[in-house]
């Protein structure tokens, strides 16, 4: 099985980001050195400077704006929470990561608990609890994934957390 490449690319080349998606699309330049055949997985901090250039340049339609945004929230996760490292968040990160979550929650998100969990991530409590306490679930897995975000709705935990 081939391995699976980033949705978004850096080339390393002349370093600019692309979304690989958009090669069948657009003309695309190859550097005189050829191509890469790096999977292209980017660090939060990579991320950041594609979303910073990607949104400059402007996005073909929201499905790929979404899908840009959503690796934005990942990548900061991931950096952030699931690193065995523990970061003190920076002001500028966060406030990236509220914005973008807010896209998200009014342009992607059409589950009421994926809703209420990214409103958890950001800070936002009262909305998150407002949001649950409004829906019946009746899937068993999705009513743990409910009761883990109460339980962690009543210590003000924001960190992000494994699914099991």
């Amino acid at each position: 099985m081939l391995p699976e490449i980033s949705y978004i690319q850096k080339c390393p080349h002349c370093e600019k980001y692309y979304i690989t998606g958009r090669l069948g699309r657009q003309a695309v330049k190859i550097a005189k050195e050829g191509c890469s055949y790096e999977e292209g997985h980017l660090t939060f901090s990579e991320m950041k400077e594609a979303f910073a250039q990607l949104s400059e340049e402007g996005f073909i339609n929201e499905k790929e704006e979404s899908n840009v945004r959503m690796m934005l929230h990942h990548t900061y996760n991931d950096y952030y929470y699931r690193n065995i490292d523990k970061k003190d968040i920076l002001e500028e990160d966060k406030k990236l990561f509220c914005k973008n979550a807010l896209w998200l929650i009014n342009n992607l998100i059409t589950d009421n608990v994926m809703k209420a969990e990214f409103y958890r991530e950001i800070g936002d409590m009262e909305t998150a609890k407002n949001i649950l306490d409004s829906i019946v679930v009746e899937d068993g897995f999705q009513k743990q994934i409910v009761s883990s975000i109460r339980n962690r709705l009543e210590v003000n935990n924001n960190e992000v957390f494994k699914i099991r």
